[in-house]
């Protein structure tokens, strides 16, 4: 979910990340977590620290698709959730 190459950090590639990249992964996880999705459609509203997050929406665009298949009774969880290199996040949604 935060994907911004350009800020990446060599010193934090073993794990690790800047404290607006951390915020905004737990802002995006309470969002998908509790099922409220349209702030995450709009994420430029959701401050500077998702503007950071997201510098391109390639990378981000995906989740969109993924969340929009989610039927009403699907479980949602997280895995792999790890931030690398200060600037990405390698969390990953499981429905169902």
């Amino acid at each position: 979910m935060v994907h911004n190459l350009r800020m990446m950090s060599w010193e934090m590639i073993n794990g690790g990340g800047y404290d607006w990249a951390l915020q905004i992964s737990d802002k995006f996880k309470d969002l998908i977590l509790n099922g409220d999705h349209w702030p995450l459609q709009a994420y430029q509203s959701l401050g500077k620290e998702a503007l950071l997050a997201i510098p391109t929406p390639e990378h981000y665009l995906p989740l969109m698709y993924t969340l929009g298949l989610k039927t009403e009774h699907e479980a949602v969880s997280l895995f792999n959730d790890k931030a690398i290199g200060g600037s990405l996040t390698m969390t990953s949604v499981r429905i169902g």
